[in-house]
């Protein structure tokens, strides 16, 4: 996932669903400022263990929180990301409304995810696209990797650009 990121030094990136904090660890090595979110305080607690130079250092803050609920600042993120989330891709997902508000005009979300069954990357990426475009958010690609021990894929979405065809 932190591949597909492709992130840049500098980059604010809000990590949704960060568990135990290993694209957060990636995310900060690369420069970035990174926002972590999780309802489990738990993984919270994992995340900032893994993370605790760059959260010493401020390129990190880690809240347990659901998305919806989450204090983000004022700052717009430059990235949004998350892996299996299942509320970017299942009705109503009011988070898709909390990602339109903090999304910089150019930035861009990658909804990473488990691929269970064949053809689920197309199903996940219509779902998403469906909850996302009323947000002005349009699939822009969707990107495999083969991880084990199943195969990944991420959706990636961005501001303002007309729905692929």
């Amino acid at each position: 996932m932190a591949g597909v990121a492709a992130p840049v030094a500098g980059e604010r990136v809000l990590e949704v669903g960060c568990g135990h904090g290993v694209l957060v660890d990636l995310l900060a090595a690369a420069g970035c400022d990174v926002v972590a979110v999780d309802r489990s305080p738990t993984m919270v607690a994992a995340t900032t263990r893994r993370n605790a130079a760059a959260v010493a250092a401020g390129r990190v803050r880690a809240q347990a929180a659901s998305l919806v609920d989450a204090d983000l600042g004022t700052h717009p993120f430059d990235a949004v990301v998350c892996f299996d989330v299942r509320a970017f891709w299942t009705p109503p997902a009011p988070e898709w409304d909390v990602v339109a508000r903090v999304l910089a005009p150019a930035g861009r979300v990658l909804v990473g995810f488990s691929v269970m069954r064949p053809g689920a990357e197309q199903d996940v990426a219509a779902a998403a696209e469906a909850l996302a475009a009323p947000r002005g958010l349009r699939v822009t690609g969707v990107h495999r990797g083969a991880t084990t021990p199943m195969p990944s894929a991420a959706v990636e979405l961005r501001a303002g650009l007309t729905p692929r065809g």
